[in-house]
């Protein structure tokens, strides 16, 4: 058999001829330089490690992205050890590899390089240990990333079954006081993304942040990892000049039912009842489920206003005043529209009546807002509502089957697995697929039950 570059070097044809003299012209004069690119076709594994010490950065650099695409786990060490390289484009390098091979043994290097003299890589390490830990895929810039990941309904953003290191969060609480904002605000995302519990007085500290876009990002970090106590810091920024601030405030306070913000958010519904804003303030109220708010919610079910009365049901049905269930039950009928009727389902059953949880069971088979609002309020529900779901994994929608998996899922109820290895068979592969997935979360998380959202 004749080789390539033979069937190039006695091919009569001149322009094959011409190419084979320019290859083989390129070829010796790599050769005597010593630049054959890294991770061209003569080099080995053991090759691009051996150029990971080579006295040219370009090619230390080439290597290190070589090693990256290989998806090979013994390439995280030697990669990391170029984690203090003098030259700035190897060091980035070393944290796109990482990255790409998403390794956890990965992780102690990244925390390094969140202390590196260039915000660029600050700011990509910053990212890259969020993707790892969360298991998901950054599709644009970073702080897009980010901030859309905070603003998910789930307090927690990482799998049950994730432990972050905590050098991770010392790390974030270094760069929280960055001299960059960009990388001040970043951090703050990542450290609710993760689950920072340990560095909630960073963020406390940080809602004093002179920039309004780290602030804002504190505050919703703080919605995420914070308990009630801790939100009492974020009232007074209810009146911040910044109303993206404001408006993270109202997410986060709500979250944390921080009952003491009350008084605050009653005066600022009331001064903006009529517009966009008093609705958002309402929805803030609602979650508290303050039992000094009941008149104004009372006062809300005979709104003309659809999403004020939806938001009044479901802020009495937090109150937890059990003598509203008769009327409940009786308004249920007669309302018209269906998200509000869908909240009655929901607050009869924080009231005591499981019966109710059917509407809401099914509305996971629906599709856009009114499969999150079921989802949202089967996860506020809790774990206690998992056995009522069972049944519906033997629905004949298969919306409803594959819903009802993902959130048993999300609800941490290890119990469910017998309940959902059947449809591993089911008939419609979407459930089936669903129901794996399921099972495999459970399978991981141990049991572990999901956070209160």
């Amino acid at each position: 058999m004749i080789s390539g570059m033979a069937q190039l070097r006695f091919s009569p044809d001149p322009v094959v001829r011409g190419l084979r003299s320019r290859s083989v012209a390129a070829l010796a004069l790599c050769l005597a330089w010593g630049t054959v690119p890294a991770g061209s076709a003569q080099e080995s594994f053991e090759d691009l490690l051996a150029n990971l010490k080579s006295p040219t950065a370009r090619t230390r650099q080439a290597a290190v992205a070589e090693l990256g695409k290989s998806r090979r786990r013994e390439a995280v060490a030697p990669i990391s050890a170029l984690v203090r390289d003098p030259e700035v484009a190897v060091r980035l390098e070393v944290v796109t590899a990482l990255r790409s091979l998403r390794d956890l043994s990965g992780i102690p290097t990244l925390v390094t390089s969140l202390q590196d003299g260039d915000p660029g890589i600050r700011e990509e390490a910053i990212g890259t240990i969020v993707e790892i830990y969360s298991e998901r895929d950054r599709g644009g810039p970073i702080d897009r990333f980010l901030e859309t990941f905070s603003d998910e309904y789930d307090r927690s953003s990482v799998p049950p079954y994730t432990a972050v290191e905590p050098s991770v969060f010392r790390g974030l609480a270094g760069t929280l006081k960055d001299e960059k904002r960009g990388i001040r605000a970043e951090s703050a995302h990542a450290i609710g993304i993760l689950g920072g519990g340990s560095a909630i007085q960073d963020l406390v500290s940080a809602l004093q942040d002179p920039e309004p876009e780290v602030r804002a990002a504190a505050a919703t970090a703080l919605g995420k990892v914070g308990t009630a106590e801790e939100g009492k810091a974020l009232i007074p920024l209810l009146a911040d000049d910044s109303a993206t601030v404001r408006n993270r405030v109202l997410q986060a306070v709500g979250v944390l039912r921080v009952r003491d913000a009350g008084p605050a958010l009653r005066e600022m519904f009331e001064q903006n009842r009529r517009r966009e804003l008093g609705t958002r303030v309402l929805g803030s109220l609602s979650r508290i489920g303050d039992p000094a708010q009941g008149d104004l919610f009372r006062e809300l079910l005979y709104s003309n206003d659809p999403e004020q009365r939806r938001l009044a049901v479901e802020g009495l049905g937090r109150v937890a005043d059990t003598s509203m269930l008769p009327s409940f039950k009786k308004d249920y009928q007669r309302e018209k529209n269906g998200s509000v009727r869908l909240a009655y389902n929901f607050a009869i059953v924080l009231l005591g009546d499981n019966a109710f949880v059917d509407a809401i069971a099914l509305g996971l088979g629906s599709s856009g807002a009114t499969a999150k609002q079921a989802r949202g309020y089967v996860l506020e529900l809790g774990p206690s509502i998992a056995p009522d779901l069972y049944a519906y994994l033997n629905d004949r929608d298969a919306g409803v089957r594959g819903g009802t998996c993902d959130v048993l899922a999300q609800l941490g109820d290890v119990n469910a697995i017998p309940r959902l290895t059947p449809l591993l068979a089911d008939p419609n592969s979407k459930v089936a697929d669903r129901a794996n997935r399921a099972i495999e979360k459970l399978r991981r998380a141990g049991g572990a039950a999901a956070p209160a959202p």
